[in-house]
């Protein structure tokens, strides 16, 4: 017969197996802990290492990056002359991608293989690729990964409009009086003197940027705007390209008018052609020069007193011949309205002065009255020019010379939709 009575338990024996359950759990707990801290650093490292490599790899499209815009623009800079590849190729090189080595190559294309331009020919596309090694990505696999980098460039107008081309002449660039230069584009000299720019007087400039090779001086009631940057790299001449106008028999020998007008008294004729010895006018003249090529072939241009001046479409090449090489002299009251043709090799080039006369060659003057426009280019590559002129309201000034005198006020222009090409002095710019 049973007695009803439950066994009791044993409180140490239960103690023991409740104690041991409960170490067990601990110790898969702790186990589950470790694999999952082991899983984890595994994964950090690995985020780690990718995101070194995908850094390294993002540092080398950087500099490729910077390869390809220059390889673009210096590729565009030549589309004129037909070596655009070699071109932007020598440039890549010179940033370190020369195609071929390495496994780099650096694609010129014109027009551009893809993008907004693809169809346009007046656009240069460079690709720069290279396979670039992994380090920690080998892990997984993968040693290397492409990377290229792409950039598309054209030839637009240049962003500045005076040049002072001279390498080392104190006051390059003078400017001195009650002189106001206001210009819609930018100045650069490029002489290192520590006044390669020289300033003095009660004078006002502003330009678009003011770049001086060496540095500048400045006396009297000056305001800049910007402040001049010194430092800069010097530019060469800008427009170098332009091929010389031949000089052909005389047309004409000693031309002088003094104080002459056309019949009824409208304004004397002056056609294109070679004038030998220069064209001389004084008194109160009033004349216009139909559309050319004026080549002065010795002697330069004098035009003294009261005169009158216009001509649309011409050009004024200024060289030596039997009188020897005489300057443009543009003085007294004198009026003139002159502008560039605005197609053809000439396009945009006022005064044109025969590169090959020393930096010895007499000064020419161009100076007008308050109404006076020269709409064109002032180009002395080699000798110096006193200018004091403006560009009509819609038109557009351009100054090259060895040395620049300021010494009046000077507005000057950039408005070069008159001109097929736009302005004769380019830039290379980045589109895409």
């Amino acid at each position: 017969m049973l007695s009803g009575k439950v066994p009791r338990a044993n409180p140490k024996a239960l103690r023991q197996r409740t104690g041991n359950q409960l170490f067990t759990v601990v110790a898969r707990a702790r186990g589950q802990v470790m694999v999952l801290i082991c899983v984890s650093l595994v994964a950090i490292m690995g985020m780690i290492a990718i995101v070194t490599d995908f850094s390294f790899l993002q540092d080398q499209r950087n500099m490729m990056q910077t390869a390809a815009d220059s390889a673009a623009m210096a590729g565009s800079e030549e589309l004129n002359y037909g070596d655009q590849v070699a071109a932007g190729q020598a440039d890549a090189a010179s940033n370190g991608y020369t195609t071929g080595t390495g496994s780099v190559t650096v694609a010129i294309n014109s027009p551009p293989t893809m993008g907004p331009n693809v169809s346009n020919a007046a656009y240069v596309e460079a690709i720069v690729t290279k396979p670039e090694l992994t380090y920690f990505l080998r892990v997984l696999g993968v040693s290397t990964v492409t990377v290229s980098a792409r950039a598309v460039a054209y030839e637009g107008n240049g962003p500045n409009c005076i040049y002072v081309l001279n390498p080392t002449a104190s006051g390059a660039l003078s400017i001195n009086g009650n002189v106001t230069v206001q210009s819609s584009c930018g100045l650069l000299v490029d002489s290192s003197s520590s006044s390669g720019l020289s300033v003095n007087g009660n004078t006002s400039i502003t330009a678009t940027t003011i770049g001086v090779v060496g540095n500048y001086s400045a006396n009297g009631n000056t305001t800049f705007s910007p402040t001049p940057k010194t430092g800069v790299i010097a530019a060469s001449d800008p427009l170098a390209y332009v091929q010389e106008p031949t000089v052909g028999s005389c047309a004409h020998t000693n031309f002088s008018l003094n104080g002459n007008t056309g019949s009824s008294g409208s304004p004397y004729q002056l056609y294109a052609g070679t004038y030998c010895g220069g064209i001389s006018v004084n008194g109160n003249s009033v004349l216009n020069f139909n559309a050319g090529t004026y080549v002065l072939a010795g002697g330069g241009m004098l035009i003294n007193g009261n005169s009158t001046m216009t001509g649309t479409g011409v050009t004024f090449y200024n060289t030596t011949g039997t009188s020897g090489y005489g300057a443009i002299t543009l003085n007294g009251n004198s009026q003139a309205n002159f502008s560039a043709p605005t197609s053809g090799p000439l396009a945009g080039i006022l005064f044109f002065q025969d590169r090959s006369i020393p930096s010895t060659g007499a000064a020419s003057t161009i100076n007008g009255n308050s109404s006076s426009t020269f709409d064109g280019a002032i180009y002395f590559a080699t000798t110096a020019v006193n200018f004091n002129g403006n560009s009509s309201a819609n038109g557009y000034s351009i100054v090259v010379a060895n040395q620049l005198i300021l010494n009046g006020n000077s507005n000057l222009g950039n408005n070069y939709s008159s001109l097929t090409g736009g302005s004769p002095i380019k830039g290379a710019i980045l589109a895409e």
